[in-house]
């Protein structure tokens, strides 16, 4: 491969990342972000409520987080409908991996913290980390501005050791700060997109 020709592939490289974060933007990614942050924040909320409240077994706490993820599986589908941008693309099929992990590791997380016996204001600051942790993966695939989200939750939870009975309420106040305002970007995008006439040529 010449020098021209490899120019010619990291042109098309870079035509069809670019396509892939249009086709992101054109699902209602940004919408579904939006609602989301009042729901999360609502279950961190809770959360704090229930353990002030006295409830300090698993059960109550299973409870609401399994009607928030199942509000939040249902509403992306519910949202989505109808909003195709072609093919799932790579970068969304990337997307949909992260936060599944991410799921995952605070189920997970959430597990341990009980049989270790720890208090669960251990949680918020590890919570905060796995979510600094995937938006660091996304800046990899979707722009720079996601490490910047990243550094900002590690800072969050290193703050989160200096109010430890206030942390899941400072943890609900970061996720609705952070998911409400990318989704805000999103949903901007979204416009922005669609006021420019959708999809040109498509490459992939």
């Amino acid at each position: 491969m010449n020098r021209e020709e490899a120019n010619q592939a990291l042109d098309l490289i870079r035509r069809v990342v670019s396509q892939a974060k249009d086709d992101s933007a054109l699902q209602n990614w940004g919408v579904i972000w939006m609602l989301h942050a009042f729901v999360n924040a609502a279950g961190f909320a809770a959360t704090d409520w229930l353990w002030t409240a006295g409830h300090h077994t698993p059960g109550p706490y299973a409870l609401l987080w399994a009607g928030v993820l199942a509000f939040n599986i249902v509403s992306i589908f519910v949202l989505k409908r109808g909003q195709t941008a072609g093919a799932r693309s790579f970068v969304e099929r990337q997307i949909w991996a992260i936060w599944t992990t991410f799921i995952a590791g605070m189920l997970l997380v959430a597990v341990l913290n009980w049989l270790l016996g720890l208090d669960r204001l251990f949680m918020p600051a590890v919570a905060c980390v796995l979510f600094g942790t995937a938006f660091a993966m996304m800046g990899a695939l979707m722009g720079r501005v996601w490490y910047a989200v990243a550094a900002g939750l590690a800072l969050a939870a290193l703050g989160m050791t200096q109010v430890p009975d206030h942390a899941f309420g400072l943890l609900g106040v970061v996720w609705f700060a952070t998911q409400f305002s990318g989704g805000f970007a999103l949903h901007r995008a979204r416009r922005r997109r669609l006021a420019a006439g959708g999809a040109g040529a498509r490459l992939v």
